[in-house]
């Protein structure tokens, strides 16, 4: 009798940080004065457990990594709003500031976004779907 070889079943990356090797810089990478790089921690501190429950679910590699470098826009998106238009808001705890700039239809405008690049207007629907994700995590009653 011949046996089929049985397939093992390897186990693939497990945390945020096997996916970024880098995530933990993604505040460096935000601030624009020394006072964001707190804040920029604040805000990745919270992204990484919403990571952690993309890898949990068992989503593909790609979806997972998609959706974490539309974290990493997001992060800057709001650090570039602390520094430019909210500087009201900089005493705000990181959760206020993503419920303060994501919503029901997406996270902030992005500041490159051509509206006329079919590319960016994918990227921003991309990018909105994370944070509309990220919204339903954040007021989700387990969290």
């Amino acid at each position: 009798m011949i046996r089929p070889k049985s397939r093992k079943k390897t186990q693939g990356p497990n945390s945020p940080s096997d996916y970024f090797p880098d995530i933990d810089e993604w505040p460096k990478h935000w601030m624009g004065a020394k006072e964001d790089l707190e804040i920029g921690r604040g805000l990745l501190a919270l992204f990484i457990p919403f990571i952690q429950r993309l890898i949990d679910e068992r989503l593909a590699k790609k979806t997972i990594k998609t959706h974490g470098w539309n974290l990493n826009i997001l992060g800057r998106e709001i650090i570039e709003r602390l520094n430019q238009d909210d500087k009201d808001k900089r005493d705000a705890s990181p959760r206020e500031l993503i419920l303060h700039f994501i919503d029901d239809e997406g996270g902030p405008l992005l500041s490159f976004w051509d509206p006329s690049d079919i590319t960016d207007y994918r990227r921003h629907v991309a990018y909105d779907s994370t944070c509309r994700k990220l919204l339903k995590f954040m007021t989700s009653e387990n969290n």
